[in-house]
């Protein structure tokens, strides 16, 4: 994971600065093995997608209420499993410039 050069990269509006999840832009490639049956999992995308029929068409922001560690630090994706259907969700710190 080289991410020192996509920081000076981060967008800034004004003073404020938007944080970025790295796998949401792949900016890394994230592989996880199933822990019941062993196969490759996949990323079905973020956990707010997940939550009503309209949600994945909402401002992420207003998902940010840290449920399942959901917030402005963090993005959470559910990784499923296509052989046994087993998901789980995944913590990514989100990428900021400092």
């Amino acid at each position: 994971m080289v991410l020192g050069s996509y920081l000076n990269n981060v967008i800034q509006e004004g003073d404020l600065i938007m944080s970025v999840c790295p796998v949401c832009n792949s900016l890394v490639t994230v592989s996880k093995n199933c822990p019941l049956c062993g196969c490759s999992m996949y990323d079905a995308g973020v956990i707010q997608d997940f939550y009503d029929n309209y949600s994945a068409f909402l401002e992420q922001e207003i998902y940010e209420d840290g449920y399942r560690s959901y917030s402005h630090d963090f993005c959470v994706h559910l990784f499923a499993c296509p052989s046994c259907h087993f998901d789980t969700n995944v913590k990514f710190r989100r990428l900021n410039k400092s």
